[in-house]
């Protein structure tokens, strides 16, 4: 949520600003989140072994980091993506209505969908862009993601979204057309369950083109267009990251433009040394229930108070709060 200020020049010698709370962001997924094969800010090439996921300056998630904090609405961004996982691996443990599916793999309690959860996150991005896809059915894959995005949303409160697939170019698990096919099937079948939830991760980077002139077949139809490719024919360079990062960013995850703090005209007034009272209108739409401000005396000392906004100011009116500040 954006970072919502307000300085007033008061008689009483006062400067008040007031803000919303700022969002937590939790990443699950594997090495395209977890930024292999993209370099730090020294250079150093991340090979999953000697580096954070925190480290590659310019996968999507660190430039997502970097432009929602710049922005003042990001508290927090956990990346939990481990290299190799995949869509198994981020399914809750330990649940009675979501049972191990024989021959898959077990989910892993350190970086699935219960673990982002334990940071109370706002927002959870779930990437996993091919791994096993060549193995594993549409139908199974798309069951998947619909329990992970209902562990992730049944608590009222974490709004969750759903990567679509990445092109793979020749690799071995993807040379046959057909795998790359299914790759594609995924993406459209991910856009159509989750809507507005759903990231495209496919369409910006794919070679759409069948053959590279009149009757001579292309071999990377439906691979990753090579400029975006790191030369292995899977896993994406900076600038293939820096259209996934425009893809997150048009998502929209959190509105800037248009607040959830919704707070008209504000006014503060000493009463005596140690207490104040603030006055403010609650707009129409207004979905947060509290806000900040910090008080600043002659002296220059300053403190952050807490003022609650009843439940029932959903709509429009004005509250006055006297609030003890020193």
């Amino acid at each position: 949520m954006a970072k919502k200020c307000i300085c007033i020049l008061l008689w009483a010698g006062l400067c008040l600003s007031a803000y919303a709370q700022k969002k937590t962001i939790a990443v699950i997924g594997s090495s395209t989140a977890a930024g292999y094969g993209l370099p730090d800010a020294g250079g150093t090439i991340n090979t999953g072994w000697n580096m954070t996921n925190d480290d590659p300056v310019n996968s999507w998630p660190n430039r997502l980091r970097r432009y929602l904090k710049g922005v003042g609405v990001l508290d927090t961004l956990v990346n939990l993506a481990v290299m190799g996982e995949d869509i198994y691996q981020a399914m809750p443990q330990d649940r009675l209505d979501y049972p191990h599916v024989v021959g898959r793999p077990w989910p892993n309690p350190s970086a699935n969908i219960v673990k982002a959860l334990d940071f109370n996150p706002d927002i959870v991005i779930v990437n996993f862009p091919s791994n096993e896809y060549n193995l594993y059915t549409v139908t199974e894959v798309m069951a998947r993601y619909r329990d992970i995005y209902a562990v992730a949303t049944e608590n009222g409160h974490t709004q969750a979204y759903i990567t679509t697939t990445q092109p793979r170019s020749n690799d071995p698990e993807f040379s046959d057309p057909v795998q790359r096919a299914k790759l594609k099937e995924l993406r459209d079948s991910i856009m159509m369950e989750f809507g507005s939830h759903a990231i495209d991760f496919y369409t910006s980077v794919v070679d759409n083109n069948p053959e590279l002139s009149p009757g001579v077949p292309n071999p990377n139809y439906l691979g990753a267009l090579p400029q975006y490719g790191q030369g292995d024919d899977i896993h994406l360079n900076e600038d293939g990251h820096a259209f996934l990062y425009q893809a997150v960013l048009s998502a929209n995850l959190i509105p800037i433009g248009n607040l959830p703090l919704k707070i008209g005209k504000i006014s503060v007034k000493r009463i005596d040394d140690t207490h104040i009272t603030v006055s403010f209108n609650v707009l129409d739409g207004n979905t947060e229930k509290q806000f900040f401000i910090w008080v600043k005396d002659k002296a220059g000392n300053t403190k952050s108070v807490k003022v609650i906004i009843p439940e029932a100011s959903k709509t429009s009116q004005t509250i006055t709060e006297t609030i003890q500040i020193y």
